[in-house]
This record gives structure tokens, sequence and C-alpha cells, in this order.
């Protein structure tokens, strides 16, 4: 008798445990809060300010006061905006985002989180870049020549370039800029491969230059590196920068990974939508893409902090001084 009690007893037990894990699953993560947001758990006693970064689960409630926002992404991968002041259940929320995939935007949103508040940033060149053995350059390290070179603070004989300092390219046009020295007119412009051997030259008086890659037969997969000297003037000059244009193959993966993650965020024109797009592109080193989402975010939700401190750091990243 006292078996078949025992027996019972750790059955409830365990029933209870798994009712309590399950009711307790997180159903978000928090990418970004703005005014006064607060949080319920398990929808009793205190209501507390929710933080970046954190996890609301089944049976939390979620209230917004006049004038807050709340960014958030579902356990599913979905993403999810809330306005409206009011008070929301997750357990309700989660169901009108249920039957979602979850694979990337999961993973995304996790670089996200983990990149607000980190003075390094979520996609350093080690983890993100090719390596050198993968282009064949061996001339030239990357990554620490480029540091070197735009590393230096700007200065009166020292040319701003205003392009990325490392990108990936999918289109075989590129365009070169950099900002005009005030007492110079003229510019020699150079685009040499990984050996330093000269591929293209052009004297501009422009700060900008529009190069098609196909036509001056640029290899593909292969990095070449750009500067930029103020005419009869070796003194003045800028640092130096550069791109690779990726092969069909890499850009048809790409666009194969590309259209998973637009799966996932469905037609989504939401701030943490063109995140995840932002994030997306910045991984692969599409700079340009990248910023271009980046401010897609902050044109639809402008006030928000953590989206600026994000698309600020994304500049520090891959722009000399922070563009």
């Amino acid at each position: 008798m006292h078996k078949i009690y025992g027996i019972l007893k750790f059955t409830v037990i365990l029933i209870l445990l798994i009712y309590t894990t399950s009711s307790q699953a997180n159903e978000f993560r928090i990418l970004a809060a703005k005014g006064q947001v607060l949080i319920q758990k398990n929808s009793k006693g205190n209501w507390e300010k929710i933080y970046t970064g954190g996890l609301i689960n089944a049976n939390d409630k979620i209230k917004l006061m006049p004038g807050s926002y709340l960014g958030l992404v579902h356990s599913k991968g979905r993403t999810i905006e809330l306005k409206k002041d009011g008070i929301y259940s997750a357990i309700k929320l989660s169901k009108e985002l249920a039957g979602m995939k979850s694979t990337m935007t999961g993973q995304l949103a996790n670089l996200i989180v983990n990149e607000v508040g980190s003075s390094s940033g979520f996609l350093s060149n080690k983890d993100s870049n090719k390596s050198m053995n993968q282009t064949g350059a061996v001339n030239r390290n990357i990554d620490s020549d480029l540091i070197k070179s735009n590393s230096l603070l700007v200065s009166a004989d020292k040319i701003l370039i205003l392009s990325p300092i490392k990108e990936h390219l999918l289109n075989q046009i590129v365009v070169f800029e950099w900002k005009r020295l005030p007492s110079e007119k003229e510019y020699e412009f150079y685009l040499t491969d990984r050996f330093d051997r000269l591929e293209f030259s052009k004297t501009t008086s422009d700060s900008f230059l529009l190069v098609d890659t196909k036509q001056l037969k640029l290899d593909k997969g292969m990095y070449y590196f750009w500067r930029v000297v103020v005419k009869n003037k070796p003194e003045f000059k800028s640092g130096e920068a550069c791109f690779m244009i990726l092969t069909d193959p890499e850009i048809s993966g790409l666009n194969d990974t590309l259209k998973l993650l637009k799966e996932e965020l469905g037609s989504e024109q939401t701030a943490t939508s063109k995140l995840m797009y932002a994030v997306f592109f910045e991984k692969y080193n599409l700079i340009s893409e990248a910023k271009a989402s980046y401010l897609d975010a902050l044109r639809i939700a402008p006030d928000v902090e953590v989206y600026n401190t994000l698309y600020n750091n994304f500049l520090r990243r891959h722009y000399q001084s922070g563009y």
C-alpha cells in the first residue's frame, strides 16, 4: 500500500513539474523597448520594468503605457511590434504567430541581443569574413592591414574614405566615395590586386567614382584594393579599402538562404524585421545592403534608442571614423 502511494505521489509531482515547465516556456525575447513597458510574471504579482534581452514566458502579461514601444522576436522566429498602449497576454500574442518556422530569425535575434551593450560587436572579422586561404591572397592580411591603414586619426592631409572599408558585392557596379579635402580639386584613384599590381587608375575632380568591374575584367572571389591620392601631392592620401565580387555559386547560395529568411519573416514591414535583414546582410559582409536595412528600421522607429545604438555600432565597424 505504501509502495502504491509512493508511486502515485511521484506521478503527481512529475505531472506538476511537466505542467510547470511547459507553462513557463519562453515565448518571446525582447529586442527593444522604449518608454514605460512593464511585465507581470505568471499574470500575477507586481508589474516590473522590461529590459532588452529579457525573456517573456507564456503566462506573462505585458503592459504598455502611452507612447511606449516594444519589439519582440517569437521563439518560432517571427517578429512583432507593440505600439498601442494596453495590456497584452503573451500566450495570445504567441497564438497569433503559431505555425511559423524557427531557424534563421532566432539566430539573428540572439546576435542582436548580444550586440546591445557590446563594445566589440557581434560580427567580428574572424567570424563573418572569408579567410585569406579561401581567396588565394598571400601578400596581405586583409583585416590587420586595413585596420592599420584606417585607424589613424583623420587629419588635414588624410582623405577620409566614405565607402565601406571592406565589403562583398552582389553586382558588378561599384561606387567608391571619399571626402574631398577643402583646398584640393583633383584626385588620383588607384585600384590594385592583392599583389599590389595596378588594375585601374583615373584622375578625377569628383569625390566619387563609378566602376564597372566586368568591364575591367576583375576576377570574382578575389579581393581588390583601392585608395585615393591628391594629384601631384602624394603625401595627401587616403587609407586603403577593399572589396570582393562574389562568385555565381556564392550568390546562388546566399539567395537561397535569403529566401528562407523571407519565408520566416513573411511580409512584415516592421523595424524589427528590417533589423533582421540588416544583421543577415552584415553577417555576409554585404555592407551596403545592411546599411540600407538599418536605415529602413530607423525610419520606421526613429526614436528607439537600441536601434540607433545598433546602427552606430555598425558604422564604427565598417566605416572610417564611424562615417
